[in-house]
């Protein structure tokens, strides 16, 4: 009898076909992590999803029809992107594109989802930034029961 298949959250910054394409986090994760027979699920969780959101690469998706046509796309650019480019064969690939804080989002579905790991990336926002703001990366590090894994830039 086989494993059940690993949930891989993975977390990304932009939903853009580029931003996809070149995002250091998925590569990393598609190209160290990933195995066969995984189900990973691309997060991409804001609190902007509405409004002039054009430079994140959406514009206002407060729509639900509009969210599942991006989650399709954002499916279908990684698994080709899997297949094509890193020989990641036979995963399942689900994307959740949420209007939320990331922090909460990702660590709630990460639980829910009894994910193996969470690949996140790190930005350089600086030290006032994140002690202000507060990092995604290091809010996940403390808090959430899978293990994180944080990619810097490439």
């Amino acid at each position: 009898m086989s494993a059940p298949p690993r949930n891989v959250l993975i977390g990304i910054e932009t939903i853009t076909k580029s931003g996809i394409q070149n995002s250091p986090v998925l590569r990393w994760a598609l190209r160290n992590f990933v195995q066969r027979g995984d189900h990973v699920v691309i997060v991409h969780a804001s609190k902007l999803l509405e409004g002039d959101g054009k430079a994140a690469g959406y514009t206002n998706v407060a729509n639900p029809e509009t969210l599942k046509d991006m989650e399709h796309t954002v499916e279908t650019l990684v698994r080709d992107m899997a297949i094509n480019s890193f020989n990641c064969q036979d995963i399942v690939v689900k994307a959740s594109i949420i209007k939320a804080d990331p922090r909460e989002t990702i660590a709630k579905l990460a639980e829910q989802l009894q994910a193996v790991a969470v690949i996140v990336g790190r930005r350089s926002i600086g030290a006032m930034k994140r002690a202000l703001m507060g990092s995604v990366s290091d809010f996940l590090a403390r808090e959430c029961n899978s293990t994180v894994i944080i990619v810097k830039a490439e």
